[in-house]
């Protein structure tokens, strides 16, 4: 922004010919900071708009706040959404097919990917240490567990055929929890697919977390189809195995047949394996193990038949999701977020995922 001598002081163009009142930020620079503020720190971004505009127009703590404002305002449109689809929708209830053809290459199915991710909160100002210390050699016993804000992302295959990432909302106020994610979620699936007249072949694939798997079932009166990712069955198996396994030869003779059993589907002969052929260093592993198996069984499926097939057996689509909502700008080192701060940049992030960016600013008919 070019500068001018005027009267002895250094002044802009807007400063000169008093355009703006005190405090006036124009939507434009509202949208700079918010966009690069899901890439900076505040700080950053701060001195960013210095070197862009030769002035400091906001500081770090006006830029964070401009991040909440909008996620704020997003928020409420999307609860005055959620809310009007589900009242209208309450006589034509959506019907989940619950035998989809998940094998079948040509059956068309709506894929539903569910994660979350943790990042690492501030703790309150009031929390002190609780370090233990052994008073022979000092060294630490136990200390509390580090706080972290959690955040769900939901990923929907849309009647396009495209992927559109979902998010809960910031609540209304701060004595008040924001509308339930399942909601958010069960009223895109309407809004995408209401209008179809036959059950819909949703299936979900997800990492097999209890709360991801609880809000699925929550969505519908009926239960959807659920599938275990590969990766992650894959990882829960080497990862008990490790402590179960008396030593490397008995651990890559165990995992070679499971891993054959279970890709096949075969949980019934994984679980009788582990039960009858398997001499555990830590029974508890074991027990914990064949309780994990037992418990996803009906989530279990013949992945080698369904990666034949060319469909998706993995949720990595939602693993790279998942960072690029929120890991890529909030999980770098020495950062800790308060919980409306993190999920304010979330739903921005989200938004500009969905393509949607210059619309909730204003701006196509100027980018056009």
């Amino acid at each position: 922004m070019q500068r001018y001598k005027y009267q002895g002081l250094d002044v802009n163009y807007f400063e000169l010919t008093n355009q703006f009142p005190s405090g006036y930020i124009s939507n434009r620079l509202l949208e700079f900071t918010a966009y690069y503020s899901n890439r900076l720190s505040y700080t950053e971004v701060e001195n960013l708009i210095i070197r862009t505009t030769g002035d400091k127009l906001l500081s770090d703590q006006t830029c964070r706040q401009i991040v909440i404002n909008k996620a704020t305002d997003i928020s409420e449109q999307l609860v005055r959404g959620v809310e009007s689809t589900l009242s209208a929708s309450v006589e034509q209830p959506l019907i989940v097919n619950q035998n989809v053809e998940i094998y079948e290459p040509d059956s068309p199915s709506i894929l539903l990917f569910d994660d979350a991710i943790q990042v690492k909160a501030q703790k309150s100002k009031r929390e002190k240490s609780t370090i233990k210390l052994d008073k022979t050699d000092g060294q630490e016993l136990n200390k509390t567990s580090t706080p972290a804000v959690n955040t769900d992302v939901v990923i929907l295959q849309t009647s396009r055929g495209e992927f559109e990432y979902i998010t809960a909302s910031l609540p209304r106020d701060e004595d008040q929890e924001s509308m339930s994610l399942a909601l958010v979620v069960k009223a895109k699936i309407i809004q995408e697919y209401g209008q179809q007249n036959t059950p819909l072949n949703l299936v979900a694939i997800t990492d097999g977390a209890k709360v991801i798997r609880q809000r699925l079932l929550s969505l519908f009166s009926q239960p959807i189809t659920i599938i275990l990712d590969w990766y992650h069955l894959g990882k829960k198996l080497r990862e008990l195995m490790s402590m179960i396994a008396r030593n490397k030869q008995e651990k890559s003779e165990h995992l070679k047949f499971l891993f054959s059993r279970l890709w096949r589907g075969q949980t019934t002969q994984a679980i009788e394996y582990l039960s009858n052929q398997v001499v555990a260093k830590n029974k508890k592993k074991l027990l914990e193990l064949i309780g994990y198996l037992e418990k996803h069984q009906s989530e279990i499926i013949n992945y080698e038949r369904r990666a034949a097939a060319g469909t998706t057996i993995g949720s990595g689509r939602v693993e790279k999701g998942v960072d690029l909502v929120v890991g890529h700008r909030q999980k770098k080192k020495g950062m800790s977020w308060r919980t409306v701060g993190s999920k304010a940049l979330a739903i921005l992030k989200v938004v500009e995922l969905n393509g949607q960016w210059q619309h909730i600013w204003g701006l196509e008919s100027v980018i056009a």
